[in-house]
């Protein structure tokens, strides 16, 4: 059988055990509470905040309303030390820094970033840190945590409907975002008669009939989501929105 490599965490694991073994018998008081302290450093080397990684993404049209979700992928509990690390937006030149390190055991968590918009809205989970507004861009980004991850963006990747959000494998889903504590929600970031196209007071036929007659075009009157053309997204707003205003 091929013999398993030792990590370099197992190695010094084994440095000291045999450190121990040879120096117990000289002066085993002294060794005792010398090799206690290397053994807790050692178990110290383990924690980290490498792991946590982008996971979900979600804007509304103007930006107000967003929100950034990072995950730890494994049961690594003591992803913890986040203070003065930073997450950085490429087309937007901002950047927000964690204050403060996290509590408690982080393995398959997840971390909420997301404006005060977003914090505002019916079905938001409390954010765990809040960003200022418009904070990445919604025409493409490269976002950055640290130096442990960058996700980029691609141009019209991120939906801006007001439901859908952005993942990381780039599937578009109906948002899901998550705070620290484990609690999920879900937002639609635009007013409730943002899909009443005509004005009429209910979003029915006639909005379809409008949107369909402006069609591929940048009619602003059209265009709901704001993406600079009427397509799909908007229907998606319109359907979403059907039936009476409130």
């Amino acid at each position: 059988a091929t013999p398993r490599r030792a990590t370099p965490g197992s190695l010094s694991l084994i440095k000291l055990h045999v450190l121990w073994r040879i120096t117990m018998t000289r002066n085993p008081p002294a060794t005792f509470f010398a090799l206690t302290a290397a053994l807790a450093l050692a178990s110290a080397s383990y924690a980290g905040s490498h792991l946590w990684a982008f996971n979900e993404v979600f804007s509304n049209p103007d930006g107000t309303v967003q929100f950034i979700e990072l995950h730890v992928a494994t049961n690594a509990n003591q992803e913890i030390f986040l203070q003065g690390k930073k997450i950085k937006s490429a087309a937007t030149g901002k950047q927000f820094t964690f204050p403060v390190n996290l509590q408690g055991q982080t393995g398959f968590k997840y971390l909420l970033l997301a404006t005060p918009a977003f914090a505002a809205l019916p079905g938001a989970p409390t954010p765990d840190f809040i960003l200022p507004s418009n904070f990445f861009g919604t025409a493409g980004d490269t976002l950055t945590y640290h130096v442990y991850d960058t996700w980029v963006i691609g141009a019209r990747q991120l939906p801006t409907d007001c439901v859908s959000s952005l993942n990381r494998n780039l599937s578009v889903t109906v948002n899901t975002p998550r705070n620290y504590p484990g609690v999920q929600g879900s937002v639609v970031a635009c007013p409730p008669c943002a899909a009443d196209v005509d004005g009429s007071g209910t979003v029915d036929a006639s909005d379809i009939a409008v949107l369909l007659g402006a069609w591929g075009t940048a009619d602003d009157s059209a265009d709901v989501s704001g993406d600079g053309t009427v397509d799909a997204s908007d229907l998606a707003i319109v359907l979403g929105g059907w039936g009476a205003c409130s």
